[in-house]
């Protein structure tokens, strides 16, 4: 598999094939997990199921 930011140039589609299945970092998927909590947080409808649920968590984690 080439890597993509070696050289300048533009990867084909065949070439991008092989990154198809490719998984994200785990430190981008919490990321991406702490900007879905905050959305929640931010919003009026949400905000309560949200708390309900760490609650939840925090109470089968102890």
């Amino acid at each position: 598999m080439p890597d993509a930011h070696k050289d300048g140039e533009a990867l084909t589609a065949t070439e991008l094939l092989g990154y198809r299945d490719a998984k994200l970092p785990s430190d981008e998927q919490e990321a991406i997990q702490r900007r879905k909590v905050m959305r929640q947080a931010r919003s009026k409808k949400k905000r309560p199921i949200l708390l309900k649920t760490l609650e939840e968590q925090y109470l089968h984690s102890v």
